[in-house]
């Protein structure tokens, strides 16, 4: 018997597909937006593959230890009269929330848009110094 590897957002596409709720099928689906995170010395680094998107298509927030990417574009009206042989490409919006490993500062995040891939860095926090001053007993 084969060991297969439970992925919850496979689940919840499966839960909203055509099938049950043709309605509110995403343009776009969770896997569908590619992320990478990892740490430098000084840096928390999020990458997320955006192509086909602007600089001005796209908005950024953090809540709390969240990260929030929305993404709006025009939808191109699909041609009736192409012949398609494929049509894979999906155009349209998106949002990804990113749980990020710590709460960070977004006052001093920085954001760069470059090859369709977005790479947001937050600085590392400072670790809490311990307040106060240690008292001895006599």
């Amino acid at each position: 018997m084969a060991i297969i590897r439970w992925d919850p957002f496979r689940e919840i596409e499966k839960f909203f597909s055509e099938e049950f709720f043709p309605a509110l099928v995403p343009t776009f689906k969770f896997s569908d937006i590619p992320v990478d995170m990892y740490e430098t010395d000084k840096e928390l680094v999020v990458e997320v593959g955006v192509p086909g998107f602007k600089s001005e298509d796209i908005k950024i927030r953090v809540d709390e230890d969240q990260l929030i990417i929305e993404a709006k574009k025009e939808e191109r009206k699909e041609e009736k009269e192409g012949n398609y042989y494929r049509k894979e490409i999906r155009r349209g919006s998106f949002k990804k929330i990113i749980s990020l490993p710590y709460v960070v500062n977004p006052d001093k995040a920085k954001a760069k848009l470059e090859e369709g891939i977005l790479k947001v860095t937050f600085p590392k926090p400072v670790e809490k110094e311990e307040r106060g001053k240690e008292i001895k007993v006599e």
